[in-house]
């Protein structure tokens, strides 16, 4: 069991740590394969490559490219093996700025931000 001292100095700026201090440690444990997702290069130009790591239980993932405003701009399964799977981005065309590469395997997800030039 653990035990939580909080200082009123923190105020709300404690509740998040709080709740994450809540949160049963199997679901942290389960983002572990996923944190290894990598997006490169970045910033990129022509294309980006999504490497997304082997995760247990799931053999496919999908990768989405969401624009600054949140729509879907590109969207692709990826076949994962023991060594994991990638996905190449396209990215000609796309208007430069922030960009958002989601990756979803099972119940697993992550996002990295990408930059398009």
């Amino acid at each position: 069991m653990r035990s939580i001292v909080l200082s009123p100095r923190l105020g709300m700026l404690a509740v998040p740590a709080l709740l994450e201090l809540w949160a049963p440690t199997a679901h942290a444990q389960d983002l572990a394969p996923l944190a290894d997702v990598s997006v490169y290069p970045n910033p990129a130009h022509i294309r980006a490559t999504v490497q997304v790591p082997a995760v247990p239980g799931a053999n496919t993932a999908t990768v989405t490219l969401t624009d600054a405003l949140g729509a879907t701009v590109f969207e692709q399964p990826v076949s994962l093996t023991g060594a994991g799977g990638t996905a190449e981005v396209p990215l000609l065309g796309r208007v430069p700025g922030m960009y958002r590469v989601q990756v979803r395997a099972g119940e697993q997800r992550v996002a990295r931000t990408l930059k398009v030039e």
